[in-house]
């Protein structure tokens, strides 16, 4: 991009960072969504796990304990013998004696199982020495969750109890067998860590590849424009020869047909007056191929923009009182330098000066105002014209973009002047700049960097 001029290179870069960070969206959306759903999945199948390892140690010992379980379902010597380990509802917890029952003891094992036996109506028969913290409803069968992951989870499996295989057999009472859910928080909570610090090396890895992409898919816009800046200078070129030899001859024609018919006269001036319009495009044409290549350092000198303006002032002061336009200038800075090359500032002042007159209607002011402001020269060009809406300011220093093209084309005007004015400003490390309100004028703003 070393060969376009400044603006051009902003609006691509701009545009390559868009299409950049609409990838990056894009793909980062797509790669969080497919992670955060198989992390979902994953913690979901080992949910799953543990509510069928529930649901088959509770099936097991359901079997296991049916014979065994006493007529009534409340405390008993013989309930705890049939569940050792467990605590009987009202009485003082007991080691077991004895393992009787394998499934039973495994189950009853307070580091990783939880048990509760209730009777029909949900009372509390027995239980495992260290009690459930939030126990699930006495009716709801199969699998719950309760507690909190601030609290921690717990996962229950309920299912009846039976005397025996009988058709019809009444309920016994439930047997609810508890697990904790911690480990499968903190792996959750794990998982969250290390995903998104995945994420996040992805997302920087996808930046470099989206910024590289953009870059690629914006190569040929890029040639495209390159090629259509050497298009112009080449057709200006071209043409300033030709057209200068075709005005020679106009010019002779008309001197030599002085006592012809005058019609004939007023046909060769109307060819004179386009022909040097024409000449005025080519010649704005080449000065902005020329503001396309970097100005070298070592042409620049310390310029004086006051002295410039006054100048200007001057220059412009019949053109301005034919035109019922008054200038003012006000200057505050008048001993402030910068560097670079008088012409090309002179002529960015001069644009921004012919702008203001030619907008301003008659009777109307143009101030001109110098100051300094911190480290940076501020130029000032307010106007009493017609203003500008949004959509006008974002367009008005586009090649040939004429806010007024009848008034611009009854001037002469190329519609190159404020373009100029913004390729001399880049190439001068400056920034030029408009504020307009429709009905109210402008305020054309050029800030440069004082030369110390």
């Amino acid at each position: 991009m070393t060969s376009l001029r400044l603006p051009a290179q902003r609006l691509l870069w701009r545009a390559r960072l868009r299409l950049a960070g609409l990838s990056l969206l894009v793909m980062g959306s797509l790669l969080y969504g497919a992670g955060f759903a198989m992390g979902r999945l994953l913690l979901q199948s080992q949910e799953a796990a543990i509510r069928r390892e529930l649901e088959t140690l509770a099936g097991t010992l359901h079997d296991s304990l049916k014979p065994a379980l006493p007529h009534e379902a409340q405390p008993s010597d013989s309930l705890a013998a049939v569940l050792p380990g467990l605590c009987l509802a009202g009485e003082p917890c007991r080691p077991p004696v004895d393992l009787i029952h394998r499934h039973a003891s495994s189950a009853t094992d307070s580091d990783r199982f939880k048990l509760r036996v209730l009777d029909q109506s949900g009372g509390l028969i027995a239980r495992s020495p260290e009690p459930l913290p939030q126990a699930p409803e006495p009716g709801q069968l199969g699998w719950s969750m309760t507690g909190g992951r601030s609290t921690g989870r717990w996962g229950t499996y309920t299912i009846h109890l039976h005397h025996a295989h009988n058709p019809g057999e009444p309920t016994w009472g439930y047997l609810q067998i508890s697990l904790s859910l911690a480990h499968l928080d903190a792996e959750a909570r794990q998982l969250w860590w290390l995903g998104h610090a995945v994420f996040l090396l992805a997302m920087l890895a996808m930046a470099a590849a989206s910024w590289w992409l953009a870059g690629l898919a914006m190569a040929p816009l890029l040639e495209a424009y390159r090629r259509q800046e050497q298009f112009s200078s080449d057709v200006a070129h071209e043409l300033r020869t030709p057209l200068a030899n075709l005005l020679a001859v106009v010019e002779a024609e008309r001197g030599a047909a002085a006592q012809a018919d005058p019609s004939v006269i007023a046909s060769l001036n109307r060819v004179l007056v386009q022909g040097q319009r024409l000449q005025r495009l080519i010649a704005d044409l080449l000065l902005l191929a020329s503001l396309e290549q970097p100005s070298p350092l070592e042409t620049h000198k310390p310029c004086r923009i006051a002295e410039c303006l006054e100048d200007l002032i001057e220059d412009f002061s019949e053109t301005a009182h034919a035109r019922g336009v008054t200038l003012q200038l006000q200057v505050s800075a008048a001993n402030e330098v910068v560097s670079g090359l008088e012409s090309e500032l002179v002529r960015l002042l001069a644009n921004l000066l012919s702008n203001a007159i030619q907008h301003s209607p008659p009777g109307g002011v143009v101030l001109v105002d110098l100051q300094r402001q911190g480290s940076e020269l501020r130029v000032v060009v307010t106007d009493q014209g017609p203003g500008m809406s949004e959509g006008e300011q974002e367009r008005i220093f586009e090649r040939f973009y004429r806010s007024d093209s009848s008034r611009s084309r009854q001037s002469g005007g190329t519609g190159l002047g404020l373009a100029i004015a913004q390729a001399i400003a880049v190439r001068h490390q400056g920034r030029l700049s408009v504020q307009s309100t429709t009905g109210a004028g402008s305020t054309f703003l050029l800030q440069m960097p004082v030369l110390v």
